[in-house]
Formats: structure tokens, sequence, C-alpha cells
């Protein structure tokens, strides 16, 4: 393959291939919004009446500790600009897909170039497209939310070619400053962006002292490029220990909420992480998709047995890993596989997480195709005459993929094929059965519905029978069918104490009622039982701060304010500085004409306004209160 050949046909196959993957994607921008797309994307309203308020959203973000503003900042500017349209958000991630795949074959191309592959261009091109077209990355490109993990690993990416740059520049005797600022703003941006963008760190680290030995192509070695390194890896090696061994305790109190134990889940990401690169290298299409709380967890070594071949599996790859880095080949093969693993060091290890997400290996996926260019181009270098046929053999690869992926794409385009999907292959997940049920509720299929709802409720660890009656009676209004009154007045009297558990559930089922889905006389009924259950003289019901505020709303979109105030009351006295129901409760205050408690809540939102508490709306809000 000559050079002067590849320099026009390796940039025109890159665009077909990149035509290709926008082609195959685009019909899934047609599908709906799921999970987190209605409380992360679905939320940001009002801008087009008042952009002044489009920081709050930027920077009021609750996905993560930093907020991730980056990634909220581009779903903002689709409300302002394109009224937030779901298919025009899918589009958006399917071209910004086909980026990061551009990004992806860039810098594989310059890993491949200094560890001296041959025809590293075209390794990389076909590597690239295999990560391109993985059929696993389907449920991140046309899950709206997701683009945080995606626009994490734009600037991971941009990270990792600038710092391949800066470090040839070195070599140079030249100081690189603007790429080794690249290198730090998209680190920045990338952390912004969803905060395991900070990974990218120890695997600049770890490339540095495996991947590149301290070596320029040329096998020049900058002594203290290399010593730096080194000293690095060692101190992020024994930091992480101490990190680990010291912090134990502290994230062992953090699953007070889960199902599962620290030690347990540790376990079980053993087989999850064997379980993610099979699904990259040979999917199984049937399983993926973003229900995955059916995943098994590993209770010991032996339940499941699973646990203890994947334990064996990972002891069997370290020791491997140990005896290869006496090789240059075997150097690189390590290489690629801390990619992969500290890729998951966040989302897979320690932290108080769910299981089982296929988003999480939207980055780390690049580490494995590595460990396969970096195989096939060991022995590519050793015998050149199999660098064409290891080629050919990988782009029947892509095609084998591509098929998997268009095939995944047509699912997501339809929301009664996606939804059915899920639930046939994932039957004992509760989540595939709760969306099963919504579905059939809004087309009709009541019945159907409610079969379905007791199956989700079956299956949930957290669902309270409250929280599913919630549903069932928001079911009912959802198919137009009349609302039995045996079923609102069974509402709250299984576990009185603590009949309802999930504020989404009430959540729901407020905004079903607001929107006249429910006949006038349902939605008093319901509102009377509510009152009845957490207000009455007798009652011994009691919810979080969140349920009474949802319950509050509720009470004033029917202008019935004394309750309205009461369930503020209830949920100020469990969070009293949250500004959103000072601000309501001055409204019912005023409304009941409590002036005495609207002086007080004024002098405490004017307090909370000084130090800076308020949001712009909020802010907004308050003054008309003036």
């Amino acid at each position: 393959m000559s050079h002067s050949r590849d320099f026009f046909l390796l940039p025109l196959l890159a665009s077909v291939l990149l035509l290709l993957n926008i082609w195959m994607y685009w019909p899934g921008a047609a599908g709906p919004e799921i999970l987190d797309d209605r409380s992360n994307v679905a939320v940001l309203t009002g801008l087009d009446e008042a952009p002044d308020i489009a920081s709050d959203y930027v920077f009021g973000n609750r996905s993560g500790p930093l907020g991730r503003p980056v990634s909220m900042y581009t779903f903002v500017l689709e409300e302002l600009y394109f009224a937030g349209d779901t298919a025009l958000r899918k589009q958006a991630n399917i071209v910004l897909h086909a980026f990061n795949g551009v990004l992806v074959m860039w810098l594989l191309a310059r890993l491949l170039g200094h560890a001296g592959i041959v025809h590293y261009r075209w390794f990389a091109l076909v590597g690239g497209a295999l990560w391109l077209f993985s059929p696993l990355y389907v449920s991140t490109v046309l899950y709206v939310v997701q683009r945080m993990a995606m626009m994490s690993t734009l600037f991971m990416l941009l990270a990792l070619i600038a710092y391949t740059y800066w470090r040839n520049r070195l070599f140079r005797s030249a100081a690189g400053f603007a790429l080794f600022g690249l290198m730090l703003l998209s680190i920045a941006l990338a952390v912004l962006s969803k905060e395991n963008g900070v990974v990218v760190v120890p695997i600049i680290v770890v490339l540095e002292v495996l991947w590149f030995g301290g070596r320029n192509a040329r096998g020049e070695v900058d002594q203290a490029l290399r010593r730096a390194s080194r000293v690095l890896l060692c101190v992020g090696v024994v930091a992480a220990a101490l990190f680990l061994v010291f912090g134990y305790d502290y994230f062992a109190r953090g699953y007070w909420k889960r199902e599962f134990t620290l030690g347990e889940r540790l376990l079980t990401q053993t087989r999850v992480l064997w379980d993610y690169i099979g699904q990259l290298l040979w999917p199984d299409t049937p399983r993926m998709g973003v229900f995955h709380d059916d995943y098994v967890t590993s209770r010991s070594l032996t339940e499941p047995i699973t646990t203890l071949y994947a334990v064996a599996g990972w002891i069997t790859v370290a020791l491997a890993c140990l005896v290869a880095l006496r090789w240059r080949c075997g150097q690189l093969l390590v290489a690629a596989i801390a990619f992969f693993l500290l890729g998951h060091a966040m989302e897979s290890s320690v932290f108080s997480l769910e299981l089982y997400f296929e988003h999480r290996n939207y980055f780390p996926g690049v580490g494995i195709f590595l460990l396969l260019l970096a195989a096939l181009g060991c022995v590519a270098r050793a015998w050149p005459q199999t660098a064409a046929p290891l080629i050919a053999w990988l782009a029947l690869g892509v095609l084998l993929l591509a098929l998997q992926s268009g095939s995944q794409v047509q699912v997501w385009s339809s929301s009664p094929l996606l939804r059915l999907n899920h639930v046939v292959h994932h039957p004992d997940s509760a989540r595939a059965n709760e969306e099963m049920a919504l579905h059939l509720a809004a087309v009709g299929a009541l019945d159907a519905a409610l079969v379905h709802s007791q199956r989700a409720a079956a299956l949930s660890s957290q669902e309270r029978t409250g929280d599913r009656q919630l549903r069932d009676f928001a079911m009912y209004c959802m198919a137009g069918q009349p609302v039995p009154q045996a079923v609102i007045a069974r509402l709250g009297k299984v576990n009185p104490t603590r009949p309802f558990a999930m504020v989404a559930s009430m959540y729901g089922v407020a905004k079903i009622l607001a929107s006249g889905q429910c006949a006038r006389e349902e939605y008093l009924a319901f509102a009377d039982r509510m009152a009845q259950v957490f207000l009455s003289a007798d009652s011994v019901a009691t919810a979080s701060a969140n349920f009474y505020a949802v319950l509050g709303g509720m009470e004033n979109d029917l202008q019935r304010f004394e309750n309205a105030y009461a369930y503020m009351e209830k949920s100020l006295a469990l969070k009293p500085q949250r500004v959103n129901s000072l601000l309501m409760q001055l409204h019912f205050s005023l409304a009941t004409g409590r002036l005495e408690s609207a002086q007080r809540l004024k002098a405490q939102l004017a307090e909370l306004m000084a130090q800076g508490r308020l949001t712009r709306e909020q802010t907004a809000t308050f003054e008309l209160y003036q």
C-alpha cells in the first residue's frame, strides 16, 4: 500500500464510513424519550420566554457532583434555538458519535504509528470503524441524556491526541505550551461534561509508561519524561491503594439505598467487565438496551458460580500481564488492557452506582479495540505479509457489526418495538415492565398494562405497594377509563406509616392530573384521599420533603391553598432551606391570609438571596412578591 495512494484513499474511505454510520443511525432519531431524558432534558422549559434563566439550567443540574455544565449547555442551546425537539437532540448525538469516530481513528493512528505497526493508518481506520459501528453504543447514541458520556469522551479523546503531539514537541526541545494548554483544557471540559472524564489522567500516565516508554518514534529517549511518568504511576498506585484501604468504610456506608453491599458490587463487577468485553467483541444484541436492573448480583464467589470463573479470569489476566511486560508487544497489550480498566475506574469500582449500564463503555471500549489492533499489529510487524489479510478480516468485522447495529437502530426507532424488545429480553427487569405498562396504558390496553404494572412491583426491590397503586391510578386516566372508587380508596392503606417511597411515581400522577387526562371529579377524589392519608388529625403517614412538595403543587393547581400550605409546612420541616419550597409557601401564605408567615418567609428568602443561593429564575419569582 503506497503512501501517496493512502493519502487520498484513507480520507475518502473514512468519509464514506462516517456518512454510512450517520445514515444507519438516522432512523433512530424517531425513537422516544426514556428514563433520565425526562428528568434531565425534558424539564428544560420556558427558555423561549425567559432566556436569561438559561444559566440556571446549565449550572443547576444535579446528575453529578459538578452538575455537568458543558453537557447541559448543549441541551440548553437546543432548547433555545430548536425548541428542544427530541428527534433533533438525537440527530445531534448521531453527528457527535460520527465526530468521535474521527477522533478514535486519529488517536489509534497516533498510537499505532508510534508502535511501529506496518500500515498503521489502515489498522487505525478499520479499528476506529469497529468502534464506530459497535452495536453496544446504540443505546448511548439514541438515549438523549447520554450526550453527557459522549461529550466527556470527545474531550478525553482530544486530551489524548493533544498529549501525543505535545510529547513529540519535547523531543524537538520545544515547550509546546499551546498543546499542553489544550490538553489541560480538554481534561477540564471532559470532567465538566461528566465526572468520569478524570480517568483520562491516569490513562495518559499509563500510556506514557507502557506504550511510549519515554521514547519517540525513532527510539530516542527523554529521560526526564520517562522518570516523571514512572514516578506519577507509582504515586498513583500508592494513592489509589490508600484511597481504597482508608476509604472502604466510607464507601460501604453509601450503599444503604442499594440491595447489595460494596463487597457484592465489587464481585459482580468482575463478571460485568467480562460481559462488556464480550458485547464489544462478540455482541449478543437481544440483551442490549438500557434496562439491566435484572443483572444478577454476586453474593459470593460461588453464587453464581460464574463469579469464580470471572475472578479467576482476571487473576490470569493480571499474571499474564506481569509476564508480558518483558516484551515490547506485551507492553502494548498491557497498556490497552489498562486503558479499558482505567476507563471503568469510577463507574465499575467502589462507588454506589447501579451494576450495569452499556453507556459506561463508550470511552473504555476504545481500549478493547486498541488491544485487538495491538495484538494483530504485532503479528503484522513480525510477518508483514499478513497485514493485508488481517486488515481485510477486520473490515469484515466492521460489516458484521454494522449489520447488527442497524437492526438495533430499527428497534430504537419505534417506541412500541423498543419497549417490547426490552420486556421480551429482560422479563425480570422491573423498569422494562413498568415502561411496558405505561406504554400499554397510553394506547388503551389497560388490562395488559395492569399485569405488567403488577409484575414490575413484584420485581422491584424499592417500589412499595403504594407506589404501584399510584401508577395503576395514573394508568386508568392514561387509558381513558373511569377510575374505580376502590382504586382510590385503597391508596395509602398498606404500610400506613410510610405508604409511598418513590417521588417519581407521585410526580407522574401529578403531571397526568394537571394535563386533564383524569376527570375533574377523579382529580378531586384523589386529592381528598391524599389529604386524608397525610393531613387528617389521626394521620400517621409520613413522606419525603419532595413528596410533600409535589402534593402541595397539586393542591395549588386545584386552588385549595389551605391544604397546599399544610403540605409545604411538612416539606419545609424536613428541608427548611429549599428555595423553591420557600417560594411556594410564600405564595400559599399570602393566598391564605397568613401575613406573619409571609413576612418571615420574605426575610428568610432575602437572606438566602444575599448569600447568592437563589437562581435567576428564583430571584425573579421572589421579586414579584416584594
